[in-house]
């Protein structure tokens, strides 16, 4: 499980995403259900990258009935409608975090040794992108920024 520190939407955004996806699902001809809402809340609730495995046995704790495939299914969703990115941090296992109303763009540092996920926010990294962006004459739509490293506590455990 990879340790991580995130950023949690508020009260008042989790609103505006609840209300994307009930959008997306209508225009989408899909149905909401209790599972698939009780996935999302619990997914809105949760700060991190959490894998569909992690959130299902986050999930099973309290609603025993909710299968794997469904939180798959609902994750998948969530990231059609834009209210969840799907990462890989080269640990083989695929992530997803919240991306909605109120997020605001970040960038990750990714220990290889022990999984931990720090987001980081750093306007001249951003500004940097985009020139670069610019003096290629390309539109940029999104883009991904992730440092992979060592962090403070594994290099002291090496040291010992």
């Amino acid at each position: 499980m990879s340790k991580s520190k995130g950023i949690m939407p508020k009260a008042s955004t989790t609103t505006q995403a609840l209300k994307k996806y009930s959008e997306y699902l209508s225009r989408n001809g899909l149905k909401s259900t209790v599972q698939r809402d009780i996935i999302i809340n619990e997914f809105l609730r949760v700060k991190g990258h959490l894998s569909v495995d992690e959130l299902h046995s986050r999930l099973k704790l309290t609603h025993s009935s909710i299968g794997l495939a469904t939180v798959y299914r609902t994750l998948k969703i969530l990231s059609e409608a834009g209210l969840a990115h799907e990462r890989q941090f080269q640990d083989g296992f695929t992530r997803y975090e919240y991306t909605g109303p109120g997020d605001v763009h970040h960038d990750h540092i990714v220990c290889v040794s022990c999984g931990h996920v720090e987001e980081f926010e750093n306007r001249q990294i951003e500004e940097l992108q985009k020139q670069e962006a610019d003096r290629h004459h390309f539109k940029m739509l999104d883009h991904k920024f992730e440092i992979y490293g060592i962090c403070k506590e594994c290099q002291e455990k090496e040291q010992e």
